[in-house]
């Protein structure tokens, strides 16, 4: 039951694909064969797994139509841009475009023309919309990672590298299993998600690539017309298109959920009054959503070919399908003649006129925007620099025909590559590894230059304590650090949030940032940009800044005594994760750590955190990191027999395996195992032979 409401916006945006149909592709022969595999393994099974019995469902034969829904969802999931959209076109049409126009990465002239055109309907927006996206959500939605690729000509050994390390929630099993496959001469080793023939990042002797959440936008948001069971669009009155949706529901009776639509999109207020989330909708103005592959069919062996590539160019033709891509991802590919290529894998609209970052207008149909082809989104090829780099940020800035990116994550770790690759001609191996294992944070040293000088203000002695150790903090997130102790538990604190409360008085900020992660331009230096009206507000901003770091150390003298010369990050800073159904006894030993670790969310050596904080009923600062690297992966294209690589558990959930936390202390330790692809070099633990 408490799965329906996502189920149903799911189903309402044909996130599965159902309405659209299956199309064939080239790739499919590769989906069979995996299909076959998959299903004769299910066959064999003499009595319901213990997962499966323990969630009373029965293991049935995967389809075609699972993996094509499987990648839908990836690219629905990994970046939800439209719950920014509400929520800064109804902060804009309450308080004014200028509070918000320098948080906003790009915002146009006809942005601003939008906010003052829709400002009545954006002011009554219904935002218990953005519940349908996280009903349960009690920390932002975070996801990151990094990948870069240089030519031979940067690379002692004389061959192109890679390296790429996806970041993840930590959990046993792990997010991505590693796979070696071999026909004959050919073969491949990589990284995948279960239930799904596709090598997400990996390498042949022709090939290596890898890739990144690509934070881009694949949604618009629209305001109707509405009146009664039509919408207004151009100069008429269009009916309404209604389905229904039928929900099988576990120990419980089904649900039958009407989804309305318009022209543009899904209708969100009805869908809401379906599930019984609201009793009033407004008879005038209503949201619609549109997601860029709700009506676009896509197939299951979409990306099942990309190993088969000789050639970076070649792995880009085999990216799209008719243009078609079901990701919303970075990719970079090198090839073992040193091209690089990088890719915008996502179907995205080409908005003109518009950046996309607040609702439009339904009526208009000038707000009917094509979509990309596989042309527009090959992005980058051979840079004259020799290297290629994404990590969660805009990549594009003002190049390109369209924006793509407008919620992207800090460009802190794409600014530690860039400034690394840039550092020297030359790179090996194991200088990528370290570049991996990173802890510099580039995005600490540039707000404690903000920072500090609000601070100073402040006579307080514990405020003036956090002074003096932040000065002296190289911005290292080492497990020793102390300066680390002090700036990450104050970023925690979230201090813009009740800043724009105390200036706005609007509860809407209070949900930030959770429903809205990537509105995130809330430094200092955007608040107090020139000409800002926040600039009225210095005193509010000092007052409270100051407030919130004396409340970290407060609660860093309850937490880790009153010496304040033994803190240490790796005192608050601790990783500790399990299998999902570790409170059954059966997975109750799948559990790892909790274990001293440093990193920060802005560190190549990533480490997000949750934990009680400061508002904890006992003031304890301590933290669980929960979200990182889960799998290194460095490439040698002069040696593709033997590369770098680590998973943060292991390659099993199974209970009953060795290998289900067997990589974690190397992992934890920084280490990397050898990829073997000769069989003459590897030491067997368990063979298994397969007949039919």
């Amino acid at each position: 039951e408490r799965f329906v409401q996502q189920d149903a916006l799911l189903r309402a945006c044909n996130v599965p694909g159902r309405l659209t149909g299956l199309p064939q592709s080239r790739g499919d022969w590769v989906v069979s064969a995996y299909l076959e595999g998959l299903n004769a393994y299910v066959d064999t099974l003499t009595e319901v797994p213990d997962e499966f019995a323990h969630a009373q469902a029965e293991p049935r034969h995967f389809t075609a139509e699972d993996v094509a829904a499987r990648y839908r969802f990836t690219s629905w999931f990994q970046h939800k841009s439209w719950t920014e959209k509400l929520v800064i076109g109804q902060l804009m049409a309450r308080h004014g475009v200028d509070y918000f126009r320098n948080n906003v990465l790009h915002f146009s002239p006809q942005d601003e023309q939008l906010i003052e055109l829709l400002a009545d309907p954006l002011q009554k927006l219904d935002l218990r919309t953005i519940q349908l996206v996280y009903p349960e959500a009690g920390m932002m939605d975070l996801s990151g990672s990094n990948n870069w690729a240089v030519s031979a000509d940067r690379s002692l050994s004389g061959g192109p590298l890679l390296a790429t390390d996806p970041h993840q929630p930590h959990l046993i099993p792990n997010t991505f299993f590693y796979v070696h496959l071999q026909v004959d001469n050919w073969e491949v080793f990589g990284a995948a998600f279960p239930g799904v023939p596709y090598f997400m990042m990996g390498y042949t002797a022709d090939v290596a690539w890898g890739l990144t959440t690509g934070c881009v936008d694949s949604y618009d948001v629209f305001i109707e017309k509405m009146n009664g069971d039509s919408s207004y669009y151009g100069d008429s009155w269009v009916p309404l298109r209604h389905r229904v949706e039928n929900i099988e529901i576990k120990n419980a009776d089904g649900r039958s959920i009407t989804v309305s639509e318009t022209g543009n999109g899904v209708l969100l207020e009805p869908l809401l009054s379906e599930l019984g989330m609201t009793e009033a909708i407004d008879p005038l103005f209503q949201t619609s959503l549109r997601w860029s592959l709700a009506n676009v069919p896509s197939s299951a062996g979409a990306l099942a070919l990309l190993p088969m590539a000789k050639s970076s160019e070649q792995f880009g033709e085999l990216l799209f399908e008719d243009d078609i891509c079901p990701l919303v991802n970075n990719i970079i590919c090198v090839d073992r003649e040193s091209h690089l290529h990088r890719f915008i894998a996502a179907t995205l609209p080409v908005r003109s006129g518009v950046s996309g970052s607040v609702p439009l207008p339904g009526w208009d149909e000038n707000y009917q925007f094509p979509l990309a082809t596989a042309a527009d989104l090959i992005v980058e090829r051979d840079p004259e620099r020799q290297f290629l780099h994404t990590a969660n940020n805009d990549t594009m800035e003002e190049t390109g025909d369209f924006y793509i990116h407008n919620f992207p994550a800090h460009s802190a770790l794409a600014d530690r590559i860039r400034a690394v690759l840039n550092s020297k001609q030359k790179f090996s191996v194991d200088d990528f590894c370290a570049m991996q294992l990173d802890l510099l944070d580039t995005r600490a040293a540039n707000l404690l230059q903000q920072l500090l000088p609000v601070l100073e203000q402040s006579s307080d002695e514990a405020v003036q304590l956090a002074c003096r150790e932040l000065r002296d903090w190289d911005c290292r997130a080492a497990v020793d650090s102390s300066g680390a102790c002090f700036f990450y538990p104050f970023m925690d604190q979230f201090w813009p949030r009740e800043f724009m409360f105390d200036v706005l008085g609007d509860p809407l900020v209070k949900k930030l940032p959770v429903a809205a992660p990537g509105f995130n331009r809330l430094d200092i230096s955007h608040f107090m940009a020139p000409a800002s009206p926040w600039l009225d507000h210095k005193e509010t901003l000092a007052r409270v800044i100051c407030e919130k770091m004396k409340q970290v150390v407060l609660g860093l003298r309850n937490t880790l005594g009153s010496d304040h010369r033994k803190w240490c990050w790796g005192n608050l800073h601790q990783i500790e994760f399990s299998h999902r159904l570790s409170k059954q006894s059966s997975w109750a030993h799948l559990r790892v750590g909790p274990d001293p670790v440093g990193g920060s969310p802005f560190t190549l050596a990533m480490a997000v955190h949750t934990g009680q904080g400061p508002a904890g009923a006992d003031g304890d600062l301590r933290c669980r990191v929960y979200h990182g690297p889960a799998y290194r992966l460095v490439v040698d294209l002069a040696d593709h027999q033997h590369a770098r690589f680590v998973i943060a558990g292991g390659n099993s959930g199974r209970p009953d395996s060795a290998f289900a936390t067997n990589q974690y202390q190397s992992w934890l330790d920084g280490d990397y195992y050898t990829v073997f692809l000769n069989r003459q070099e590897i030491q067997a633990s368990e063979v298994w032979q397969i007949t039919r």
